[in-house]
């Protein structure tokens, strides 16, 4: 398998698209949410999911401006909700907490009252859930049959992460299906 580097070129979403999509106060920040954040939640929630192959294809025509109809219909009607989400969870660490020359501290304003470890947590799980439940979605859309010839890179490349009915077992993020 031919490994391209994809990761210079331009991200899926824009931080205002994530705002837009994930966020409900629609005055966040948009500075917290960089480039290489978005980056990394493409390689780390949509990578593997949608094989290597078909993510490197979307990312390049992407870049370049060529999507086919297939593929923009696909970015735009499920990857930019999906990928809002994750970039959302991998953002809440960055935004709750700052790192400084003298340690990490706790980003609170005066007219805020920070939440705690446990709540904090829950949230981040229930984020994280959201961005699950738009992946699958997703994948649902790209592997339906009615799509069968729209997302070939997919389905040549793919590693099964959906439950077998052949009596395979199969593991994913953790959870091993049977």
């Amino acid at each position: 398998m031919t490994y391209n580097n994809v990761n210079n070129l331009s991200v899926l979403v824009t931080p205002s698209q994530v705002v837009s999509f994930a966020f409900t106060n629609t005055r966040f920040d948009q500075t917290l949410i960089s480039d290489s954040m978005i980056k990394l939640a493409e390689i780390q929630h949509l990578e593997k999911p949608l094989s290597r192959q078909f993510y490197e294809e979307l990312v390049t025509e992407h870049h370049n401006g060529t999507l086919t109809t297939a593929n923009n219909t696909l970015l735009t009607d499920y990857l930019y909700r999906t990928l809002s989400w994750f970039v959302k969870f991998e953002v809440m660490n960055e935004t709750m907490y700052n790192v400084t020359s003298t340690g990490v501290v706790m980003n609170i304003d005066d007219f805020s009252q920070g939440v705690s470890q446990k709540q904090f947590d829950l949230m981040k799980q229930d984020v994280y859930r959201k961005g699950q439940a738009f992946l699958q979605d997703t994948l649902d859309f790209v592997s339906n049959s009615a799509n069968i010839n729209n997302y070939q890179t997919y389905r040549d490349n793919r590693s099964d992460s959906s439950t077998h009915n052949d009596g395979t077992a199969n593991k994913h993020n953790g959870i091993i299906f049977y």
